[in-house]
């Protein structure tokens, strides 16, 4: 039985210049990678552990906004962090399913039409999230601040073609959703069985766009970024 539940109403969007967004982090995952075996949400990084850093910037970043964040591995040393500060849902399959999963969640107790959501495992300044949100899109990386190893994407006009690994640019793990892809989203994530949830979060977005989602890419000025995959990383 799920341990964190919200009744929850979506709320329609207002074209009035104070649009709702629903921002997600999806933080369920360990720390395996750094040998931590905990959330790496719960590293820190200049004195601050990193999930209440996405959060700040987060609330920082938005005049209407809802923060939901996706717990899974020691749900409760990062509730504890977090609580009162954003909604939390628990993905309790977490060491069975990937981030597909977690992204399903999120988004079913999101209450806005506007969605993004931001891997758990990413620290991120200010800039990274100052783009139009007129548009759905990918933040993307061409200096090479996300690592090689990590997913890319293709472009076409700055329109985004295919995201796979093995690519140059690389994606930031971030994207957010709005009219006609939220529609796309919501239809693929209605109809998820199980066998879906093992799927990435990369893998969603090829698909919206294989229903005719457009996504635009967008890699702001001046945006700092990086992935928390080792010590080495906290400590550069």
């Amino acid at each position: 039985m799920t341990r964190f539940v919200t009744n929850i109403k979506k709320q329609s969007v207002q074209n009035d210049g104070e649009e709702g967004i629903s921002v997600a982090i999806l933080a369920a995952g360990t720390g395996s990678k750094i040998k931590s075996y905990e959330p790496r949400s719960l590293l820190k990084i200049q004195n601050k552990n990193l999930i209440l850093h996405q959060i700040d910037i987060i609330s920082n970043t938005f005049n209407k906004s809802e923060i939901i964040t996706v717990v899974g591995c020691h749900a409760n040393k990062v509730i504890r962090k977090i609580k009162g500060r954003t909604r939390i849902v628990e993905n309790q399959l977490h060491d069975k399913t990937n981030s597909s999963e977690s992204l399903r969640l999120s988004f079913n107790n999101s209450i806005y039409e506007n969605f993004m959501f931001i891997h758990g495992d990413i620290w991120f300044n200010t800039n990274c999230l100052k783009v139009d949100y007129t548009k759905s899109f990918v933040i993307v990386d061409s200096s090479k601040m996300i690592k090689d190893q990590e997913v890319g994407v293709t472009s076409v006009k700055d329109q985004l073609t295919i995201m796979s690994y093995g690519l140059p640019k690389k994606w930031a793990q971030i994207a957010f959703f709005t009219g006609r892809e939220y529609k796309i989203l919501f239809n693929i994530l209605n109809k998820f069985e199980n066998k879906e949830k093992k799927k990435l979060s990369f893998e969603i977005i090829n698909e919206v766009i294989e229903q005719g989602g457009v996504f635009e890419c967008y890699e702001p000025k001046n945006m700092k970024i990086k992935e928390i995959d080792r010590i080495r990383d906290i400590e550069e």
